[in-house]
């Protein structure tokens, strides 16, 4: 998300690590968390929860099983 009057984008940076697979889904948790602009002063907290689902051939779902991020596609679909 870009704040409007200082364009600074207020989203943060994750490193993930992969936890767990499942049959269809796999388990990342975030292992370092930054601010994307380093200029920008927002809380980044470590140790999100993020579960992705291939839900057909082409369409990875974003669960809400874990911990989602304001503002997160909720599905990325290949092109």
């Amino acid at each position: 998300m870009t704040e409007v009057n200082t364009k600074i984008e207020l989203g943060c940076t994750e490193t993930l690590q992969l936890r767990e697979v499942r049959k269809a889904s796999m388990v990342f948790k975030a292992v370092t968390s930054q601010p994307t602009d380093p200029s920008a002063e927002v809380a980044c907290p470590d140790g999100n929860v993020y579960v992705v689902t291939m839900t057909d051939q082409d369409t990875l779902s974003l669960s809400d099983e874990g911990d989602q991020s304001a503002g997160a596609p909720s599905t990325l679909t290949r092109r």
